[in-house]
């Protein structure tokens, strides 16, 4: 009887009545433990819908995009030329404190100087006199100096003015828009056909390669002699960020992107020493 009492007392029923007439429309019968099964099934499906959505490619590649940019061809480059600063700054503190061993009367010796000829005859022993030693000094400083003096004339010779740079025309067109500061125009705009390809001035390394609501699709080239050229309203871009380019190379397809743009044209930028110049002063478009 006890058992008895326990099974109705585990027992539900669940009743669902009309909201008119209140009469029952139908009833279940059931015990806790159904519940429970029920409860888990359905996390179970909810398990499987939100598993099915998340394998999804695009959205696994969206989560996972900060580990696929470590393996980014565009970090490979920007590694590399975090190693080749490393030597040129190593290379250049070298030159330095040479340079400040030589003004302080300090003689640098080279590593030749460390292997000394030895000979079992001690008669053969030549005995420098202090006058010899001091003239060879002078002598050895004299030719460390001239070629500190012929590398200084190497690297100032190769930084060259502007005026002495041969530009490529990024593209030949008309002028629509002249270089004017008061507007905060700093380049000049460049009327040409659509799908005409932008090129690049001059040999140079791509600092920038993105799009911005109010230049569109643009780029940005590092040039030697601390120059600088940007190509803004872009259609479509040809290069990547870190990417090296050779004067006169395709980096981008002319286009009207950007709120700043109201028709097809190329917006290009020349800087100069971190000052932007007018590019019709070294540049021939037409």
């Amino acid at each position: 009887m006890e058992e008895q009492k326990k099974k109705k007392e585990n027992l539900f029923r669940l009743v669902i009545f009309s909201e008119n007439t209140f009469e029952e429309v139908r009833s279940f019968q059931f015990r806790m433990w159904y519940l429970w099964v029920a409860i888990g099934i359905i996390v179970l499906i909810l398990g499987v819908i939100t598993a099915s959505i998340l394998s999804i490619k695009p959205i696994k590649a969206y989560m996972n995009q900060e580990y696929s940019f470590i393996d980014s061809d565009d970090l490979i480059v920007l590694r590399q030329k975090i190693i080749d600063l490393e030597k040129t700054a190593t290379a250049q503190q070298l030159y330095i404190n040479n340079l400040r061993m030589l003004l302080s009367g300090e003689v640098v010796e080279s590593p030749d100087s460390a292997i000394q000829p030895t000979t079992s005859d001690s008669t053969s022993e030549v005995h420098r006199v202090e006058e010899d030693e001091a003239l060879r000094r002078l002598v050895s400083m004299e030719d460390q100096l001239q070629s500190v003096a012929r590398t200084s004339t190497s690297t100032v010779s190769n930084v060259r003015s502007l005026e002495q740079l041969y530009l490529v025309p990024p593209l030949t067109g008309s002028v629509s828009m002249e270089f004017d500061l008061r507007k905060d125009h700093l380049g000049v705009d460049i009327n040409a056909p659509a799908d005409t390809p932008v090129k690049t001035v001059m040999d140079g390394h791509i600092i920038y390669a993105g799009w911005t609501l109010e230049t569109g699709n643009t780029i940005g080239i590092q040039h030697d002699n601390n120059l600088i050229s940007f190509y803004k309203h872009n259609s479509a871009l040809l290069k990547n960020t870190g990417s090296f380019v050779q004067a006169g190379e395709a980096v981008a397809i002319i286009g009207n992107t950007g709120t700043l743009s109201t028709g097809p044209h190329l917006h290009f930028e020349l800087w100069s020493n971190g000052n932007p110049v007018d590019p019709t002063n070294y540049i021939n478009f037409e």
